[in-house]
């Protein structure tokens, strides 16, 4: 069995891209395109698991979220019957679905995000019985999901039990707690991939060997244009790094190109069993071809494509 679990929230992207500069109070600016995508991290990394395995019958992603019976909420369930998704354990109800609104630049995105349905999400769904049918457990957007912390530390605790692995992405976190929020080192002691990148990982530590304290299995950091680290327990309480240069292309928009990476890791990792350094250059391919078109899911690869587009950048 070759199942993955996506735990989280589920929203629209509403992108702009093409801008000349951050907002300016009182201002209008001019952007190049607009476009409406699914949205979140979860639902992203879904995408891109769902996509990267669908030549294989014996895989299947799963999501378990909730959205509201509105106009944004149905488009979320299409996208998610789109890639290949199952989603019987998506929740209809009352409340508005959530939005991000993602203004894009060539290096960088900045986020405005009303909460909706991720607020309200609390896990409960997530059950010994549900978890019995997959082998890995993944939860993103860790500091939106205020509905989810409190019950996440014991919810992967309870994977574990089932023997289903755990990986874990954070986002940046808008009351800027970082590690003094009260359920993430309790979540953290039970992670087996954390998945942070390179300005979270600053803001919840002062260096990765210290914040590597606190996962109890893989910290993987992601960079950006300069890669990739991945931070495993060596010997003697010392800390071993495996770090991947990053595949110089020239971005479109760089929206979900962290969840694309999290996709290839975990799927190069725990479903292919490749080594470590292998799945971290799978992974870093999946970002950057997610930077390629706007919308973090748009145009996503197969496993073999991604091998492909490998083989292509590296000659």
């Amino acid at each position: 069995m070759r199942h993955i679990l996506v735990a989280g929230e589920l929203n629209a992207d509403l992108i702009l891209s093409g801008l000349p500069s951050l907002p300016i109070p009182g201002r209008e600016l001019i952007g190049s395109s607009f476009t409406m995508a699914l949205g979140s991290s979860s639902a992203i990394t879904a995408a891109r698991l769902a996509v990267l395995g669908a030549d294989d019958p014996a895989y299947a992603v799963a999501f378990t979220g909730m959205i509201g019976s509105d106009d944004i909420g149905r488009f979320v369930l299409e996208q998610l019957h789109h890639f290949g998704i199952h989603t019987d354990g998506v929740q209809i109800v009352d409340t508005p679905t959530g939005v991000t609104i993602a203004l894009t630049y060539v290096h960088d995105r900045a986020l405005l995000t009303y909460p909706g349905t991720i607020a309200v999400f609390d896990g409960r769904s997530i059950t010994p019985k549900l978890l019995s049918s997959y082998t890995h457990l993944h939860v993103g957007s860790f500091f939106l999901q205020i509905g989810l912390q409190p019950k996440l530390a014991a919810i992967f605790q309870m994977a574990h039990k089932a023997g289903v692995t755990t990986s874990l992405d954070v986002g940046w976190d808008p009351a800027e707690q970082w590690m003094r929020n009260p359920y993430l080192a309790g979540v953290l002691s039970h992670t087996d991939i954390f998945l942070p990148n390179e300005d979270e990982a600053a803001a919840l530590a002062e260096s990765a060997e210290i914040l590597k304290r606190a996962v109890s299995g893989t910290l993987i950091i992601k960079r950006g244009e300069r890669g990739a680290a991945a931070y495993t327990d060596g010997r003697d309480d010392a800390v071993t790094v495996v770090h991947v240069p990053a595949f110089m292309i020239q971005p479109v928009d760089t929206t979900g190109a962290g969840d694309a990476f999290n996709a290839g890791f975990i799927y190069a990792r725990q479903i292919r069993g490749e080594t470590l350094e292998s799945a971290l250059r799978f992974a870093a391919a999946c970002g950057a071809q997610a930077t390629l078109q706007v919308g973090g899911a748009t145009a996503a690869l197969t496993e073999q494509l991604v091998w492909g587009q490998i083989a292509e950048w590296e000659q």
